[in-house]
């Protein structure tokens, strides 16, 4: 696998693996519906099995690139969850949402 491909590949699954906790995350931000425990447990659930099953299928499909693969997954995955955290500060403190 190109290195290129890797890294954008590997971004979009980050991102990927993010959409079922950053939903419930989002739907608990503003405040409309209740969000279960058993929701949020089952969203980090679906959020491990994809991000596992993903590097497990690319671990054994691509001879190279899976340290640039999963080095940007991960970056991703991470970026999303700091803006996510950035927005629930300011939200419990008070601040306004842009």
């Amino acid at each position: 696998m190109e290195p290129q491909v890797a890294v954008v590949s590997g971004a979009l699954f980050g991102l990927l693996g993010c959409v079922a906790p950053a939903v419930l995350f989002e739907r608990a931000l503003r405040g409309k519906a209740k969000v279960s425990m058993t929701a949020g447990l089952a969203a980090v659930g679906a959020s491990f099995l994809t991000l596992t099953v993903v590097l497990l299928v690319v671990y054994l499909a691509a001879d190279t690139g899976f340290l640039e693969f999963g080095c940007s997954m991960i970056a991703a995955f991470l970026l999303l969850w700091a803006v996510e955290a950035i927005r629930a500060w300011r939200a419990a403190n008070g601040r306004p949402r842009v």
